[in-house]
């Protein structure tokens, strides 16, 4: 006889005591536990953190978020590494985690399976995502999903662009790897 999974919802996720340092997400009503970032992973996210937040500061009202959870639907409850969010996203006095999906999710690669990445991308985009930005700081490569369906891949010192949700945005792709 197989083994039956109980799904959980993102309300019985909510009841979940919160361990300080475990990251953990719901994807398809399943709880998953996110490993730490080492240190490729986490300079990669520095060198993000840094470009977008100087980019937004000069040229949007857009908002950068770090490790933020989204509750995407009723089995759903993502963290991206960074996501950026249009202004009145957040109502002020709100509470719980931001309802939706970002509309730019940047998702770091480390030691996710590939499955469970592009689980990810599709409910990101499937749920309001403009872009989802998948950086893979071994290979040194930006691939960019829009919500159209299109992915586009930059490497080395290629001009990183996302017009669909950073209009007028462009970074060499080496800058985003600098240090690794």
């Amino acid at each position: 006889m197989g083994a039956t999974t109980t799904l959980v919802t993102v309300q019985e996720f909510l009841q979940w005591p919160e361990v300080e340092g475990q990251h953990i997400e719901l994807i398809h009503g399943e709880v998953i536990s996110m490993a730490s970032g080492h240190i490729p992973h986490e300079v990669v996210k520095k060198n993000l953190n840094k470009i977008l937040v100087l980019w937004l500061a000069q040229n949007s009202q857009a908002e950068l978020f770090a490790e933020s959870m989204y509750h995407v639907d009723e089995h759903n409850a993502l963290i991206p590494d960074l996501s950026v969010l249009f202004p009145g996203r957040i109502a002020p006095g709100s509470t719980g985690w931001i309802p939706g999906a970002p509309e730019l999710a940047i998702e770091v690669v480390s030691s996710e399976p590939a499955a469970r990445l592009e689980d990810k991308i599709e409910l990101y985009l499937s749920h309001g995502s403009r872009s989802v930005w998948v950086v893979h700081p071994k290979k040194r490569i930006v691939r960019v999903f829009d919500v159209s369906g299109g992915a586009k891949r930059f490497e080395r010192d290629q001009q990183l662009a996302d017009p669909n949700v950073l209009p007028g945005f462009s970074i060499s792709t080496a800058a985003i790897f600098d240090g690794v």
